[in-house]
């Protein structure tokens, strides 16, 4: 999904948006979504944000799968739950700034809705970077136990 999102978004990278689309993510200002709108076609705005929702499913079945596998195969099982929460939260988080982005480059809502766009797109990266944390740091760990499992 993420080369799918990347070759789609393609035209969302220009001189002024490097990012593509999470330049919009992170415009915080009316100001510099009026900048990127100069610059991209609409419907590649809108067909990359939907693509998005796919995305969202895509990975948060990835994170609450490798946790739950981390589960069954080690003791870290309370660990796992909470990321698995965690998971469900990113998803959430991501879902609510997606629709806000809509809402606001639809011109339906305030450009200062942008703030709120802002940071929630940082608690999304926080909290996805922190799963991606846990699942690099437990899944060795959790091979490791499974491993001393079968040799006993």
């Amino acid at each position: 999904m993420i080369i799918v999102m990347r070759w789609q978004g393609k035209s969302l990278v220009t001189p002024v948006s490097p990012y593509g689309i999470l330049d919009l993510e992170f415009a915080r200002t009316g100001e510099r979504m009026q900048q990127l709108r100069l610059f991209w076609n609409a419907k590649d705005v809108f067909f990359n944000v939907y693509m998005d929702f796919l995305f969202i499913a895509s990975y948060t079945w990835f994170f609450i799968s490798a946790c739950q596998f981390i589960k069954k195969i080690s003791n870290w099982k309370l660990w796992s739950n909470r990321f698995i929460s965690i998971a469900i939260a990113t998803a959430c988080f991501d879902v609510a700034e997606n629709f806000m982005m809509l809402l606001v480059y639809n011109g339906r809502f305030n450009p200062f809705v942008l703030q709120i766009v802002y940071v929630v797109a940082i608690i999304k990266f926080v909290l996805a970077a922190a799963l991606i944390l846990y699942i690099l740091t437990a899944l060795p760990f959790a091979m490791l136990q499974k491993n001393k499992r079968i040799r006993v």
